[in-house]
C-alpha cells in the first residue's frame, strides 16, 4: 500500500508560527488485525480533516511489516491530545488495545515552512529521538 499523502487539515498557521508535530509508529501484533486497523484508519481520517487545531496529517502502511507510521502537524500539543482522546480515535484506541506491539510516539516541533512534513524527515526524528 502506498504511503497516503499529505492532507491539510482545518487550521491554518500564520507564517512563522510554530507547529506540535506527532510522528508515530505502530506495529500490529498480527497479520489478522490489519483490516481492522485500515478500517480505524479510514474513519479517523474523516476526523482529522475536521478537528480543530489540525494542520495536516499523513499515513504510511508497511503491511509486509504490519507496521503503521502516521505523521501529523497541529496548533499546539493540546489540540492533538484533544483530538487523540475524542470520537473515533478513543474508540479506536478502546477496539485495538493489545492488538498493537510496542508503538513509539515522538513530539516535535516545525514551522510552516516545514509544511507539507516529509516522510524521510519523519523517520529521522522518530530514530533520533526516542530513547
Amino acid at each position: 500500500m502506498p504511503a497516503l499523502p499529505w492532507t491539510k487539515g482545518t487550521h491554518t498557521p500564520a507564517a512563522g508560527d510554530q507547529l506540535h508535530v506527532l510522528t508515530s509508529r505502530l506495529p500490529l501484533r498480527s497479520y489478522a488485525d490489519v483490516p481492522r486497523f485500515l478500517y480505524w484508519t479510514m474513519r479517523i481520517r474523516s476526523q482529522l480533516q475536521a478537528a480543530p487545531g489540525c494542520v495536516g496529517f499523513a499515513l504510511d502502511a508497511k503491511l509486509i511489516t504490519k507496521t503503521f507510521w502516521t505523521l501529523s502537524a497541529w496548533s499546539d500539543k493540546e489540540a492533538m491530545e484533544n483530538f487523540a482522546h475524542s470520537g473515533t480515535h478513543a474508540n479506536m484506541l478502546a477496539d485495538m488495545k493489545g492488538r498493537i506491539g510496542d508503538p513509539s510516539f515522538v513530539d516535535s516541533t516545525a514551522t510552516t515552512q516545514d509544511i507539507p512534513l516529509s516522510w524521510r524527515d519523519a523517520r529521522v526524528r522518530i530514530q533520533n529521538l526516542l530513547p
